[in-house]
């Protein structure tokens, strides 16, 4: 008889997956977990990691566990759900993978009201004027720091005709009477006037006002930027917030709410939040 050769022994080693949702009963026991992976490309060692996600995850809840991959290219999309053999008879893991495509056009505003996230997504996979109103109506009942950080994402997913429409409209109150309209638009419009009074004088009042709506959009990004920094790190140090208090791009701010809300993990935030913030 011969001794296991230590080299070829199973080693313990910590896998973990960033996203976990856990499923409750009523008795507050999990009776589902579900690994949601975004995956933007093809990578083969996520094809080695997702079955000990998904096998980990199944033995610390000691309930069924899922991988729900969300790939918005058809393309990756078709690469993640081929069936993943790990060699045992009958035993693969095929993962559940969610593309753009496959998300519904939210058209309804009632319908949108009570699934804000999908109609935000919809307008993400479907940047189409209607499903874009739809959606503004439904984050206008939202906290404001969830709804100015929805309203970014749902404005930078969209073309630019849609998106002058949908601005032209809110300035206008147009189908959009909320206190998120009149707020998100007000204080640029006061700024603006404002503005527009003091410097009028010298450089027109037309260029004034474009100058306070533009520096009132800066604050209220920025303040969405910080927000939800700190959401993702925990905490900002006094140059994080120097350096986004430098960012007057309104481009640069808007992709660096989209890029942290997309990260999975404080390390992906950082490195959003360095790699946009660099010189």
């Amino acid at each position: 008889m011969t001794c296991p050769d230590a080299a070829a022994s199973p080693r313990s080693t910590e896998y973990r997956a960033d996203n976990v949702a856990i499923l409750r009963g009523a008795d507050g026991r999990p009776v589902t977990g579900v690994i949601v992976e975004v995956q933007l490309h093809e990578d083969r060692d996520k094809l080695q990691s997702w079955p000990v996600y998904v096998a980990a995850l199944r033995a610390r809840l000691g309930c069924p566990a899922m991988l729900l991959v969300i790939a918005p290219e058809p393309a990756i999309a078709r690469w993640a759900r081929r069936p993943i053999d790990l060699g045992h008879p009958g035993f693969s893991l095929t993962p559940l993978v969610i593309s753009f495509e496959n998300v519904p056009r939210v058209r309804d505003p009632t319908a949108a009201s009570h699934l804000p996230e999908l109609a935000m997504l919809s307008v993400i996979a479907h940047p189409e004027l209607e499903i874009a109103q739809a959606a503004i109506h439904a984050i206008s009942g939202l906290p404001a720091d969830r709804a100015t950080l929805y309203w970014d994402v749902i404005m930078k997913a969209l073309p630019a005709d849609a998106r002058q429409v949908v601005e032209a409209q809110m300035i206008k109150g147009y189908q959009y009477q909320s206190d998120f309209a009149r707020k998100y638009y007000g204080q640029g419009h006061e700024e603006g006037r404002q503005e527009g009074r003091q410097e009028g004088r010298q450089e027109g009042r037309q260029e004034g006002r474009q100058e306070g709506r533009e520096e009132g959009r800066q604050d209220g990004l920025r303040g969405a930027v910080i927000t939800l920094a700190r959401t993702k790190l925990g905490k900002l140090s006094d140059d994080d917030l120097a350096a986004i208090a430098a960012v007057s791009d309104l481009r640069v701010l808007t992709e660096l709410i989209t890029s942290l809300g997309q990260t999975s993990s404080a390390r992906k935030a950082r490195a959003a939040l360095t790699r946009i913030l660099a010189p």
